[in-house]
């Protein structure tokens, strides 16, 4: 026999051996899946099948706060995919894509071949419907078992869904790394963009990106991704989904990045996500919000938060450096357990009583303690807005006058009190107004004993403040405990002409199918008659123009264009400091301390504490918004008076005030001391 029929023979030898192994690989393969695939899920798992997708927080303006997640996933149809993208992981991927039915038989031997020859993994042969087959029910782990379960199913997935649909689970399911997964996510994640947004780099870079997402991160490894980018690319101009000039162009110009999002809670407002987290757990489940996809709209203004963050931590940090003597530890001291550094909080709402930027404290992750809503802090001289404005609902006018003189009376103690002025001085006979704009505290307590202080009480309940309040003369001083929330709601309600507003920070929440579970919007109680708040409104503008927190125009804040009204508060002992003030457009409250009982240190006011970080974030968040007044036109007089008599000015007066009244309630008397060639005894003051 020849040499030459010998290799004939052998080759259709080897021929009929390897058809033979083929054929009967085949029927074993059947027999495997079919004995593997009986605890496989049915078409109606698979086609009930919905990935764990991120809830989303937005601002009013529509921009994203946060995401709640187990996995950070926004699902989007492949219409809203970009084509580039398609292409991308197609090219990489599975090139064979539409063509097969499932398994691609000539990738998966050639795979086996190469690994075989090289004694170890290093090609894959799944393909797309595999691989989402794997992401869906499957683990990763590389067994044999788990090899056929996945072909199994891959075969149950080309019989239930089209290769579209295969293609937009496929895209919508896969893990980009940093905690996020499908491309919708991918794409804001790393270009701030929606997915149907992407160019050609931009889906080359991130189809690289989950065969090891920790490895081809761009942020971590971004050499690294730009290969993987490039090989990308070179696939693709290899499937003929570029021309050579786009491949040689695109090589040269790698996709711009967008900063490293941030990934602790909450983003910039975690306080504020904390509080939408409380309360969509109750009312909706933690199933919803960290896997249902919902969607949640908020009142929150993501650049006025900024603002506010911003202000308050540069404001504290400025303020360590300044009182360093005093104020330690600083922030840059904290080595874990409860911050013992200076805190602060603020709270903004607008005029429906929506919430616009929200600090409940100095760091998130120092510290969850909620300084806006949990903390009850005595307010000062904060708590006379509520015994001015019952004063005037009890018929008091701003023009009224007082005497500010040194007093004793006894305390709820049964023992004597002597209330003194903060900086010990008495002027005697003062206006209304006068003695709110200079916060004097012996005229409040007069006013609280003359109007009642279960009266006072009673306004501040109505106005918003709901922590226990003992009716005593004390509390004209700031003797109760109170939050900021609180506060900030009531001043809302002068804002609002005795209109109290619901506080609330979410305007509608949708599910994953844009169905609306709820919507809220502005809801308000009038709770004091217009006029009264009116009144109230007019001598709290004393305070910013020229009372106790006048400093406020060194930090931005200009009166002049914008009108604004408020209260400074200090505690005696000097553990708390606040600045509750509002304009036309928002009412903003700011309180300064510490979560202990500490002294901040000797002398530390509102005015040096509060007003500022009040003054900065007011100064910054009505940049382009037009100038406006409040409308105090009621039925009030107002009455031109003498400053030493506190009676009808005459022309001959050296100094002159403009005074508010009541109508009809104004001094009908004349100044008695300027009188012109009359000499007029000094009078007892």
């Amino acid at each position: 026999m020849s040499s030459l029929k010998r290799e004939i023979r052998l080759f259709a030898l080897a021929g009929i051996l390897g058809l033979i192994l083929v054929v009967g690989g085949f029927f074993a393969l059947v027999v495997i899946l079919a004995v593997n695939s009986r605890d496989l899920p049915d078409i109606e798992r698979i086609e009930a099948f919905k990935p764990p997708q991120a809830t989303t927080l937005y601002d009013r303006m529509g921009k994203v706060i946060y995401q709640f997640y187990e996995e950070r996933r926004e699902y989007v149809p492949l219409s809203r995919i970009s084509p580039n993208v398609q292409k991308a992981f197609i090219a990489l991927e599975d090139k064979r894509f539409y063509k097969h039915w499932g398994v691609d038989l000539k990738r998966t031997f050639k795979a086996m071949l190469v690994n075989l020859l090289s004694m170890r993994v290093r090609q894959g042969g799944s393909t797309i419907t595999q691989q989402l087959a794997r992401n869906m029910f499957l683990t990763h782990k590389r067994t044999l078992n788990r090899k056929v379960k996945e072909l199994a199913l891959a075969l149950k997935l080309e019989a239930t869904f089209t290769k579209d649909e295969i293609l937009e689970r496929y895209l919508n399911q896969i893990y980009f790394g940093e905690g996020v997964y499908g491309v919708q996510s991918a794409a804001r994640f790393y270009f701030g963009k929606d997915a149907k947004d992407l160019d050609v780099n931009e889906s080359a870079l991130l189809a690289g990106i989950p065969k090891n997402p920790n490895r081809f991160s761009p942020y971590r490894n971004p050499e690294l991704a730009d290969k993987r980018r490039r090989i990308v690319l070179w696939r693709m101009y290899r499937e003929g989904f570029l021309t050579k000039e786009q491949y040689d162009s695109l090589l040269k110009t790698p996709p711009k990045l967008q900063p490293r999002p941030k990934t602790t809670f909450g983003g910039d407002a975690p306080y504020f996500a904390e509080l939408v987290r409380q309360y969509v757990i109750e009312k909706y489940g933690e199933n919803f919000l960290y896997r249902g996809g919902g969607k949640i709209y908020t009142t929150l203004d993501l650049d006025l938060q900024r603002i506010a963050v911003g202000v308050v931590r540069t404001s504290l940090s400025n303020y360590e450096k300044k009182w360093k003597r005093f104020l330690k530890p600083t922030y840059e001291e904290y080595n874990g357990g409860k911050p013992k550094y200076l805190q602060a909080a603020l709270m903004a709402v607008d005029t429906t009583g929506g919430i616009l930027a929200y600090v409940g404290g100095r760091d998130f992750q120092h510290s969850q303690f909620d300084r806006v809503r949990q903390a009850r802090r005595q307010p000062g001289s904060a708590f006379k807005i509520f015994v001015y404005t019952a004063a005037f609902s009890r018929g008091w006018s701003p023009g009224d006058t007082i005497r500010d003189e040194p007093i004793e009376m006894m305390d709820d103690m049964g023992r004597i009190w002597t209330p003194k002025n903060y900086d010990g001085k008495y002027e005697g006979l003062i206006t209304l107004r006068r003695a709110l704009a200079l916060s004097k505290n012996v005229p409040a307590v007069k006013l609280t004993l003359d109007v009642g202080p279960w009266y006072v009480a009673d306004i501040a309940r109505k106005m918003g403040v709901t922590s226990p309040i003992k009716p005593f003369p004390s509390m004209a001083l700031g003797g109760v405990e109170v939050t900021v929330w609180d506060m900030v709601r009531a001043v809302s309600t002068l804002m609002n002409y005795g209109k109290r507003p619901n506080i609330y920070f979410i305007t509608r929440i949708e599910d994953a199918y844009g169905n609306v579970l709820e919507e809220n919007g502005p809801v308000y109680v009038q709770v004091l008659e217009p006029n009264v708040a009116k009144m109230s409104t007019y001598a709290l503008t004393y305070v910013v123009c020229c009372g106790t927190a006048y400093n406020s125009r060194y930090y931005g804040w200009d009166n002049s264009v914008i009108q604004a009204a408020g209260k400074t508060g200090t505690t005696d002992d000097y553990r708390d400091t606040w600045f509750i003030g509002y304009s036309p457009y928002m009412a903003v409250g700011v309180w300064v301390g510490y979560d202990s009982l500490r002294v901040i240190f000797p002398g530390a006011t509102g005015s040096e504490l509060a007003v500022p970080i009040w003054a900065k974030f007011m100064a910054q968040a009505h940049k382009g918004l037009k100038p406006r007044y409040f409308d105090l036109k009621g039925p009030f007089q107002y009455a031109t008076l003498c400053k030493e008599s506190l009676l009808l000015a005459r022309p001959s007066c050296p100094e002159k005030t403009n005074e508010m009244f009541w109508a009809g309630k104004a001094p009908q008397d004349s100044c008695p001391i300027h009188v012109e060639g009359a000499e007029v005894p000094v009078q007892e003051r």
